[in-house]
């Protein structure tokens, strides 16, 4: 049975997170896993919420967050991309779940964002198998 891998990305840059969608879908016979669905969001506040009703409802084997966090004139990207990060990382420990967070940003220009999707999305979708693997693995270590 192949790993089954969610995504989640913000429509607010859709056209970034299309590439990035698409980079990763370039490995995924390589990985021996697929991706089960997308699910699209405004941006990454709306993050959280969305990966914990797909844990809940669908149980996949990996969650990977796609987004950006591009550079405005105030500290308030910043403060959205932390809070984001945390909570998500909150809800990888709570129900030990692989999860990947590939928001570019905070702070980054359009062009840069659009400069790193497709290695940002490559490193992501591989830390979540990577990641996958690791858990199956020390589920069978004897004790």
């Amino acid at each position: 049975m192949s790993m089954r891998v969610h995504l989640v990305a913000g429509y607010i840059h859709k056209d970034i997170c299309d590439m990035m969608i698409d980079a990763t879908r370039s490995i995924t016979d390589e990985l021996g896993c697929r991706i089960d669905r997308v699910v699209w969001i405004p941006g990454s506040l709306e993050a959280p919420l969305a990966v914990k009703e797909l844990i809940e409802q669908d149980r996949p084997d990996a969650i990977v967050v796609f987004g950006v966090q591009e550079q405005g004139a105030t500290k308030h990207g910043e403060v959205i991309a932390h809070q984001a990060t945390s909570k998500l990382l909150d809800l990888q420990l709570q129900y030990r779940m692989p999860m990947a967070i590939a928001i570019i940003g905070p702070g980054a220009t359009l062009e840069h964002a659009k400069e790193k999707a497709e290695r940002t999305a490559h490193k992501a979708f591989r830390s979540a198998v990577h990641m996958v693997r690791l858990l199956m693995d020390l589920d069978t270590k004897p004790s």
